[in-house]
């Protein structure tokens, strides 16, 4: 396969009267990019991207996506700003949370993300509970082969994929992938995806079911039921792994009796590089969802700041891995990423970062690592606090190597530094 253009803006010599927001317009002018002559008139650009979750600081600041709004309208287009809703229910904080469409707008609201400030609307993609889908069948889905795509995308003329580029606790890296194989997919493909689907799922205590009713009332596929003593009874078959029953139920439990006495569970937990698989088999099932007929109806913008080991989904910022990068563009999920992992690996390593310091996981104390500080030397994975330990040298090689298979783009790429060139005085 041949290489990849991918396109980029970086954020060295950033001066008064020059900032990366005017550079983010020059990319999008740029005559060998042609983002303008992309979008025709009156079309819907669905522009997807994250909203961050609550207390979170590192999530993509929203002056970034009012530009990228304000230059669909300049080229004709019709800007939607989408996100979809999270897995599980927040008990503790109904109004502003991810796990609800009207929580995760609410939450939007606080960080910028609105009507008002972005001149779009914003959506959510896959609806109140993300069970607004469109079924794409990706034959060579190596776990996942029906992808529920968000129906938002699917209505859209043509979708963007804006992303922070940074660590994730889950997979290594997030961008442009990660977004179509999580962020772009309704609670069935996340469930898939983290928890191996609703045939993983099961009651593990019956008996300790108070017959409340609550866990029926909030079940979106109605895969919950009573049985003739009114104790619970799931049908995997319906479900699609929101686990939005695990938290209703859970809700008042101290955590030190909460493994014993939880009522939902799961049969086995999901390996690590396995979810970071399924995350790709759905990203094959929406770039198919999406591209429909080969049409050209997709792209991608990686904004490399703020690079952390942690993801949006983080209620924490934490301190950078390494510099900003800058932004980056192309037509291809898998060579934008690959090419922003190569700029990071690159890049020395910052003071006070998890590289140096260490930090806490489920899996016990990360000690810190020092050759992470190092330039040329790996960095995400390491960090990962939610991968199991031997899998973190390899998490973010998995992901790359995981959707090469699906045949959704390349590897291999040219970086075209396109950064204005200052003025001689």
């Amino acid at each position: 396969m041949s290489k990849t253009k991918v396109f980029m803006v970086n954020t060295k010599e950033i001066e008064a009267g020059d900032s990366l927001i005017d550079r983010l317009e020059h990319l999008w002018g740029h005559e060998e990019v042609g983002l303008k002559d992309w979008i025709e008139k009156d079309e819907i650009i669905a522009i997807k991207s994250h909203f961050g979750s609550r207390n979170q600081t590192r999530h993509l600041r929203p002056m970034y996506i009012r530009k990228i709004v304000d230059l669909v309208r300049k080229s004709g287009g019709i800007p939607w700003v989408c996100e979809g809703v999270g897995l599980f229910w927040d008990e503790r904080n109904k109004e502003a949370t991810m796990s609800n469409g009207p929580g995760f707008v609410y939450l939007a609201n606080q960080h910028g993300f609105n009507i008002g400030a972005l001149n779009a609307p914003v959506i959510m993609d896959d609806g109140i509970v993300g069970t607004e889908v469109f079924r794409v069948h990706n034959e060579k889905g190596k776990y996942i082969k029906d992808v529920a795509m968000a129906m938002g995308l699917r209505i859209a003329d043509k979708t963007l994929i804006v992303s922070r580029f940074k660590g994730h606790d889950g997979a290594g890296f997030g961008g442009a992938l990660k977004q179509l194989g999580i962020g772009c997919v309704g609670n069935e493909g996340k469930g898939g995806a983290h928890w191996g689907g609703g045939q993983n799922i099961y009651v593990k205590n019956a008996a300790n079911c108070t017959g409340c009713g609550k866990c029926i009332r909030i079940c979106p596929t109605q895969a919950l039921s009573f049985d003739e003593n009114k104790k619970i009874v799931h049908d995997p078959d319906k479900c699609i792994a929101c686990t939005m029953c695990f938290a209703k139920c859970h809700y008042g439990i101290p955590p030190q009796e909460l493994k014993e006495k939880r009522i939902f569970a799961v049969r086995r937990q999901i390996p690590s590089i396995e979810q970071v698989e399924r995350m790709m088999d759905n990203a094959a099932g929406v770039v198919k969802g999406i591209k429909s007929d080969g049409e050209d109806r997709l792209r991608y913008i990686n904004i490399a700041i703020d690079i952390t080991s942690h993801c949006d989904c983080m209620s924490a910022g934490g301190n950078l891995l390494v510099p900003d990068q800058g932004i980056l563009y192309s037509i291809d999920p898998i060579a934008i990423d690959q090419a922003c992992v190569d700029l990071v690996t690159k890049a020395p390593g910052l003071p006070e970062s998890p590289a140096e310091t260490g930090l806490d996981s489920p899996h016990g104390r990360i000690d810190p690592v020092p050759e992470a500080m190092e330039p040329d030397n790996l960095k995400f994975g390491l960090l990962s606090r939610f991968v199991d330990p031997d899998s973190r040298q390899i998490i973010a090689e998995t992901q790359l190597a995981a959707a090469y298979a699906q045949g959704i783009g390349t590897r291999e790429y040219d970086l075209i530094d396109i950064t204005p060139k200052k003025k001689k005085n």
